[in-house]
């Protein structure tokens, strides 16, 4: 395991019938920089709003250097209510075939749960070296809504596909059983990545998670109906269910903020379906 350089832990539990932080922990450059406290409005005329705690995460280093590791640990009692996001862009900077960056998450929901967790893009610089890897645990009645976007590189200066590798993977438990797992590699230096069935013409991709034993086929209906309206031939986008209690959104175009847009509608429509929720506005 390579020497740990940042590190966040949080907890959160319902208290007095609010969503609270109770326990938090950060190891420079990773802080939790503020919460703040969201009143959801329902769909349904008469019905109270819902509680949930927004928390920014922060790096006040200018990214992910040469030989860095930063582990993430969120844990969610019962019935608590979080939204999680981070302030930029996670950058990964050069790094040595043998001095990789790597990024560990781990996410744990107790029943009942519901996190909301929608970070900024990540962004691979000229010869980045990134493992990733995310694990989330969840409970009976939890849910799970989790996004990632990933650039080449700064488009606006030549860099694209222009890192070394890039390794993601992520894992999910329902009630101790595996029910999902991706392991994504790309090299882009060993790789045709402009081969039809690959990125073709497209740059970034994104992904929306919806993991919850509540979700069924007319969650994915809705979601498609809602995709099926886009404009436009810029971007390509695709929904399936995953073997069991999930729904996955996949988007590829050549800028991020189209992906973004397109998965903030998708997490919106799910929020209706899901929870009869409005959607949740963030201002960044």
């Amino acid at each position: 395991m390579p020497k740990l350089s940042g590190e966040i832990s949080a907890q959160f539990a319902v208290r007095s019938g609010f969503t609270r932080l109770i326990h938090k922990y950060h190891a420079s450059p990773l802080k939790i920089a503020k919460t703040f406290r969201y009143e959801n409005e329902t769909c349904l005329d008469g019905a109270a709003p819902m509680d949930q705690l927004g928390v920014y995460m922060m790096d006040c280093s200018p990214g992910l250097m040469a030989g860095d590791h930063y582990e993430i640990n969120v844990r969610l009692e019962e019935g608590a209510r979080v939204f999680l996001t981070n302030q930029s862009f996670t950058k990964v900077h050069p790094a040595a075939e043998n001095q990789g960056s790597t990024q560990h998450q781990i996410l744990r929901l107790e029943s009942d749960a519901l996190l909301e967790y929608m970070p900024e893009p990540l962004m691979l610089y000229k010869d980045a070296n990134l493992f990733a890897e995310t694990e989330a645990h969840l409970s009976r009645g939890s849910t799970l809504i989790f996004s990632d976007v990933l650039c080449p590189g700064r488009t606006q200066r030549g860099e694209i596909f222009h890192y070394t590798r890039y390794v993601n993977r992520m894992k999910v438990w329902y009630e101790g059983e595996l029910i999902f797992y991706q392991n994504q590699r790309v090299e882009p230096g060993t790789m045709e990545l402009s081969s039809p069935g690959c990125w073709e013409g497209e740059t970034h991709m994104g992904n929306l998670f919806i993991f919850s034993d509540r979700l069924g086929p007319r969650h994915l209906e809705v979601i498609v109906d809602e995709l099926s309206q886009l404009e436009g031939q810029t971007i390509r986008v695709g929904a399936s269910l995953t073997y069991k209690y999930g729904l996955v959104v996949n988007v590829m175009g050549r800028h991020a903020w189209e992906l973004q847009d397109v998965l903030t509608k998708a997490w919106h429509q799910i929020r209706r379906s899901l929870f009869d929720l409005t959607p949740l506005l963030v201002n960044k």
